[in-house]
């Protein structure tokens, strides 16, 4: 016998005589990590981002780029920053004040981005005789006082000449969700909307303008301290991703999303045309998710900054509020930065899920 077949040979009975059996090697996947857990809040009565939430909570964005959320609606920022104190959320989402009345409240809590632009307005009822804005003297005006549409609204009312407006006008905090009632029953004179419902009131001809925004706003989004802590940066990059790839996907998407949206507003869709026609991404498909961009420039802050002053000249803010603390803007510059060097999932993949 030659040598190499002695060997083999020998080899055999060895794994005979010890009742071993040779197996073939065990490859073991690599595992995915696990999702990031995120509570996000939305507004149901918030158009224009409320398309942007729907495409995040009906896809599988966030899921590809490692993010798993639950979601809790509200009607205005205002009840959405007192769930976001109580930690029952973990994101900030709604124009300026109230966002950042809030993150004052959460230790840690950090404003990443702007998140879409949206036109606010003061609507009279029908039969309401004046033409401007001094004519609101002496008439009731109603609006939600935790939002920055309120406060922006008596701002340039106290700039065409009434002063004094707490004492000149009766002015009632009421829900954004009870104004159309409101004016059709003559409670108010006038109130102050924005979209969904400050379409809603014209088209229906439940009241008519009397003044909008030539500017309009911008809503803004934050985090929480508790959850920035346990996620890090690299988690809120990833938050960030996704609102960048929902956006891009809604302005090609934007019929489903507004199907969505008007479903949880219990509006109908044709209401929602005005609010996304006044955005800059959403008014028309956009082909490169390169050029979209989320950062608050330092004239908004100031800005904001401005808003917050005025409503602790008028009271309604105790204590004073530096804005610019707040804002971060390191994590959205990674995830824009990140974006436009290709680094994100295949869009290809992305599926409606619900």
């Amino acid at each position: 016998m030659k040598r190499r077949n002695f060997l083999i040979g020998a080899g055999i009975a060895a794994v005979g005589a010890t009742g071993l059996v040779p197996r073939p090697a065990i490859i073991i996947p690599a595992q995915a990590s696990p999702l990031q857990k995120i509570t996000l809040g939305y507004q149901t009565l918030w158009a224009g981002g409320g398309e942007i939430f729907e495409a995040l909570r009906h896809t599988n964005i966030l899921e590809l780029v490692g993010l798993q959320a639950d979601f809790k609606t509200f009607t205005f920022g205002g009840p959405l920053g007192e769930a976001a104190v109580a930690g029952s959320i973990d994101n900030i989402y709604a124009a300026d004040a109230p966002t950042l009345r809030a993150a004052a409240r959460i230790p840690g809590a950090k404003v990443l981005q702007r998140t879409h632009d949206q036109r606010f307005a003061i609507v009279v009822r029908n039969d309401f005789k004046g033409t401007g804005l001094a004519d609101l003297k002496g008439q009731k005006l109603s609006g939600p006082f935790g939002t920055t549409v309120f406060p922006r609204s008596i701002r340039a009312i106290v700039a065409a000449g009434i002063k004094e407006p707490f004492k000149e006008i009766t002015i009632v905090n009421q829900d954004v969700a009870e104004q159309a009632e409101s004016l059709k029953a003559g409670l108010v004179d006038g109130v102050t909307a924005w979209d969904p419902t400050y379409e809603q009131l014209l088209r229906q001809k439940i009241g008519k303008l009397l003044w909008q925004d030539p500017k309009g706003a911008s809503g803004i989004q934050g985090l929480s301290g508790e959850w920035l802590q346990k996620n890090g940066e690299q988690g809120a990059v990833k938050l960030l991703k996704a609102w960048i790839i929902a956006t891009w996907w809604t302005s090609n998407n934007l019929s489903q999303a507004d199907e969505w949206f008007a479903k949880t507003s219990r509006l109908d869709a044709s209401l929602l045309k005005a609010a996304t026609d006044a955005d800059r991404y959403l008014r028309a498909p956009v082909k490169d998710i390169k050029t979209l961009d989320f950062i608050v420039t330092d004239s908004e802050i100031a800005e904001s900054q401005s808003v917050l002053d005025f409503l602790q000249e008028q009271k309604l803010l105790t204590a004073h509020i530096d804005a610019a603390p707040y804002y971060d803007r390191g994590p959205l510059t990674i995830a824009q930065q990140q974006t436009a060097a290709g680094d994100v999932p295949d869009l290809s993949k992305i599926q409606i899920v619900a």
